[in-house]
């Protein structure tokens, strides 16, 4: 009973150039939180809010990706970025969720699904068939949250060099 309280609770809606304060203090949180076994703290710690904000007004005023945000009694928990595929492999019919970021106060709440179900359902509308995403492979959090929504690894990797470190990145997919 809690758990559907929690979801009919939240509301989803896209996201204004007023928002980019808000992601940014979301994606900077999330990060320090989330990749803390990943990255160096000095790192971690070195994350801007303004560098950040400044490149989400930009991206949203830009209209690509898109980006919405899951809130609760105009509370913001998180929020999800998504488009077409970036990759050089995928084809037109191709969505990517570019991010997804919840606020750590708000993890297990529902707004990570509510939001990739979203993204999801409005790529399917758009006449998208599969979409794809990019994780951390050390982020097994992350990687157990989009396996258990439907998403199976495809067996592409990147590797990528963040922070000073060298990681890798596996990319999952999930048919629409």
């Amino acid at each position: 009973m809690t758990a559907d309280y929690l979801r009919t609770a939240l509301s989803v809606r896209l996201a204004l150039a007023a928002d980019a304060a808000e992601i940014a203090r979301i994606h900077v949180n999330a990060w320090q939180v989330a990749y803390r076994s990943i990255f160096p703290a000095e790192f971690l710690a070195s994350l801007s809010v303004p560098r950040r904000q400044a490149l989400w007004s930009e991206l949203i005023a830009r209209g690509m990706p898109r980006v919405m945000l899951a809130q609760r009694n105009d509370v913001t928990l998180g929020w999800i970025a998504w488009g077409a595929s970036r990759d050089y492999d995928k084809n037109r019919t191709d969505a990517e969720i570019e991010a997804v970021y919840i606020d750590p106060p708000h993890w297990r709440q529902g707004a990570g699904r509510m939001l990739i179900e979203e993204a999801v359902n409005a790529a399917a509308s758009e006449g998208y068939r599969q979409v794809t995403l990019w994780a951390l492979e050390e982020n097994a959090r992350g990687l157990r949250f989009y396996k258990a929504l439907g998403f199976t690894l495809d067996g592409v990797f990147r590797t990528e060099r963040v922070g000073g470190c060298e990681v890798c990145e596996t990319r999952l997919r999930m048919h629409i």
